[in-house]
């Protein structure tokens, strides 16, 4: 009796159909960029994007360029 519940049980095991992961393609590491601001008189370089210079610096910021390296 043990045999026939061990082997209905790898039957309805085996008859699970299999569960398909999507593949995801590996992307590329975004290139870290720094920008050149000028805020409270001074040259500043940062991480940071415009909006939160503005947050840290006040509205008086301006951005000059942004750079990868």
């Amino acid at each position: 009796m043990r045999t026939r519940h061990i082997v209905m049980l790898a039957l309805s095991v085996l008859s699970i159909p299999a569960v398909s992961v999507p593949v995801q393609k590996a992307r590329a590491l975004e290139p870290e960029r720094y920008t050149v601001y000028c805020a409270n008189d001074r040259i500043e370089v940062s991480f940071w994007d415009l909006e939160q210079m503005k947050v840290r610096n006040g509205s008086d910021v301006c951005q000059f360029q942004s750079y990868t390296s």
